[in-house]
């Protein structure tokens, strides 16, 4: 896995609009080689308006997206339909404008469809594996988009948890995150991992300490990634088999660039 490269941007702006066409170039080239793509959105507030821009983008139509398929990488357990889950942010945003076939939404379950994030998990780990090459647990992801949070968490892996160190599970209940909702579902760091590119997308003053954090770590060969690191900045252990990239906003990269 190729060491994380920091992509500075000037402001938010700039970041939806770059991190869109990224988006499109990634989901096109793989429609017009394979004929299919696997891509894992994120919610969050940068994450969704990059998810955005790519309504506004005329290069959305060179994208056949009825063979984009797309996966979460975490979730909140509350409701379907429920401003919190991040399935319906997107939505909201632009994938309800594709008009993609229903099998294409693999979206991990609401609170009134389970009756626990464990079941819901279960669930979510068995859809990964009907589209999972032979011997692994979940698709190749062409992409995987990740936000981070202000104290480095990833997904729904936060600091000082187990969850992080997590290598045997697809993906896991989360109880009492320290971020609301508290019930969540999410994967675990090798299924995140297991994608050809790994692009985070950070915006905001209040992730520069946890920016510079990932930009040390970033240096560091995967050998020598300790568990203490990742039980610091979770956002450390995400790494793509081709390519990282840490798209911020030169405020969330702040004094250190």
């Amino acid at each position: 896995m190729p060491n994380p490269v920091v992509v500075p941007h000037r402001d938010k702006a700039q970041l939806q609009l770059a991190g869109a066409t990224r988006i499109i170039n990634v989901a096109a080239t793989a429609v017009a080689t394979r004929g299919i793509a696997h891509l894992s959105l994120t919610g969050g507030t940068m994450g969704i308006a990059v998810l955005a821009g790519i309504t506004e983008s005329p290069l959305k139509e060179t994208v056949d997206w009825s063979k984009v398929h797309f996966w979460w990488s975490d979730e909140r357990f509350v409701p379907s339909g429920h401003a919190d889950r991040n399935e319906q942010q997107a939505k909201d945003a632009w994938l309800t404008s594709l008009g993609l076939p229903e099998e294409n939404l693999h979206v991990m379950g609401a609170s009134d469809v389970f009756d626990t994030p464990e079941a819901a998990a279960e669930a979510y780990t068995a859809e990964l594996a009907r589209y999972a090459p032979e011997g692994e647990a979940s698709p190749l992801f062409d992409l995987t988009l990740l936000g981070m949070g202000p104290d480095g968490h990833i997904a729904s892996l936060f600091p000082d948890r187990a969850e992080i160190l997590e290598a045997e599970a697809t993906a896991l209940a989360v109880h009492d995150s320290p971020k609301p909702p508290p019930t969540r579902v999410s994967l675990t760091l090798p299924v995140i991992n297991y994608s050809e590119r790994i692009w985070f997308l950070v915006a905001g003053s209040d992730k520069a300490e946890a920016t510079a954090r990932l930009r040390a770590a970033s240096a560091l060969p995967e050998t020598q990634l300790t568990a203490e690191i990742l039980t610091q900045t979770p956002a450390a252990g995400a790494r793509g088999l081709l390519e990282t990239l840490i798209l911020a906003t030169e405020d969330a990269i702040g004094s250190a660039s």
